[in-house]
């Protein structure tokens, strides 16, 4: 499915949402949520793509498999906790989307840990 095709969607789903809003706000709210999770399902569906693109570099350069693990959580983490922080904003619970936020802002730091000490020993490794 291409960018516009999910454009539409998300488009089509505002506008109806903003059209129910008027009459039924909770339909509203149902009808964005449904258009979020439509985009995410499809979104999904795309990470096939990407993970044989990040296998065939790996075949070319010579990069630890841990890293290329390490880069996918922090991408993960990064898209959960961003469409899970719209939604509740979109929900009207802003506060709890920026907690959100912040965890998952936390998480990529203690998931990218080993590869800063691994920077770290390798910098030390030069200097010595």
């Amino acid at each position: 499915m291409s960018v516009i095709n999910v454009a539409m969607i998300g488009v089509c789903g505002v506008l109806l949402s903003v059209f129910l809003k008027q009459q039924k706000n909770d339909y509203a709210l149902y009808i964005s949520l449904g258009a979020a999770v439509c985009i995410l399902i499809l979104a999904v569906n795309r990470l096939g793509t990407v993970m044989e693109s990040i296998e065939k570099i790996q075949s070319y350069i010579r990069i630890d498999g841990s890293y290329v693990k390490v880069l996918i959580k922090m991408i993960g983490i990064t898209y959960v906790a961003e469409f899970a922080s719209g939604l509740c904003r979109d929900a009207g619970y802003a506060s709890v989307g920026a907690q959100i936020e912040m965890f998952g802002k936390f998480s990529i730091m203690a998931v990218s840990m080993p590869i800063l000490l691994a920077l770290i020993e390798t910098i030390e490794g030069f200097l010595t």
